[in-house]
């Protein structure tokens, strides 16, 4: 089984939060006990505490495989690109990093850090921060100084009926995530985050839209009120799951958030959806 979460944002307590939650008895003995751990991106930035996020997760690495991609936050603060967001307090704690803390973030030959997908053939997973798209394809030769920006860690997708661009990103549709990720894994599940609210698209030649329509299940677990929404996957279809916000700590409107994280289970194989309320 495999714990998933996204958008830390630099939230220790909510990180230590859904460690705990998934690590207690009462729900492995419901739910299992997770052999790994997915990161989806964003660990920096808006909350104020990096230095411990970076640090609780180097502890988790001498236990289990943790398999990260790069967040839009984290590239913005390793790659010194002012993006909106966080607080006075929260930069002054980022400023306080040291090439020690973030270390977790593997340096790559090129200078670049870590990965923008990270792609499960076996168990039919591509996970990404933002889309799957590749930024190559998408990428306007005009584009220059803004060519970071079409990244998979800066795509999200769009509440229209089109694509686009704009400073937040590229913005793509269910199919064409479908199309780029079947050419690496067929029938697949795309994991991903960075739009900081859940979402549940399935395709069986047509595409539907699945998170209305989750039944959503409240039970006292492990200390917290968990909210859950559970996806069947069936392996013939091809799945886009977003994970809500893991880390609400730094966000602007205050008590409207709270963390999220989901696990993978492979037998049977289904994703569930967990809202954390305390």
């Amino acid at each position: 089984m495999d714990l998933v979460f996204s958008d830390i944002h630099a939230d220790i307590d909510a990180l230590d939060t859904i460690l705990g939650i998934a690590s207690n008895p009462e729900f492995t003995k419901k739910y299992g006990t997770f052999s790994r751990i997915i990161n989806l991106g964003d660990l920096l930035e808006r909350g104020t505490h990096p230095k411990e996020v970076l640090s609780r997760l180097k502890l988790l690495e001498k236990n289990y495989p943790i398999f990260s991609v790069m967040g839009n936050h984290d590239e913005a603060f390793l790659y010194n690109r002012l993006i909106g967001g966080s607080s006075i307090e929260s930069m002054d704690a980022h400023a306080k990093l040291n090439s020690e803390d973030t270390s977790f973030f593997k340096e790559n030959n090129d200078g670049t850090f870590g990965s923008q997908e990270f792609i499960d053939k076996k168990h039919g997973l591509f996970c990404v921060h933002g889309g799957p798209l590749d930024p190559e394809k998408i990428t306007p030769k005009t584009a220059q100084d803004e060519a970071w920006l079409y990244k998979r860690s800066w795509q999200r997708l769009t509440e229209e009926d089109f694509e686009s661009f704009t400073y937040s990103g590229y913005h793509y549709k269910p199919s064409s995530a479908f199309d780029e990720a079947n050419k690496h894994v067929k029938n697949h599940i795309i994991l991903c985050g960075h739009q900081h609210k859940e979402e549940t698209i399935m395709q069986d030649g047509d595409i539907h839209r699945l998170y209305p329509n989750l039944k959503s299940v409240k039970e006292k677990l492990s200390g917290h009120i968990l909210e859950s929404k559970e996806i069947e996957i069936n392996s013939s279809n091809n799945y886009l799951i977003r994970l809500g916000i893991g880390g609400p700590e730094g966000h602007y409107v205050k008590d409207s958030e709270v963390p999220h994280f989901a696990i993978v289970q492979y037998d049977p194989k289904r994703v569930i959806l967990f809202t954390v309320y305390t």
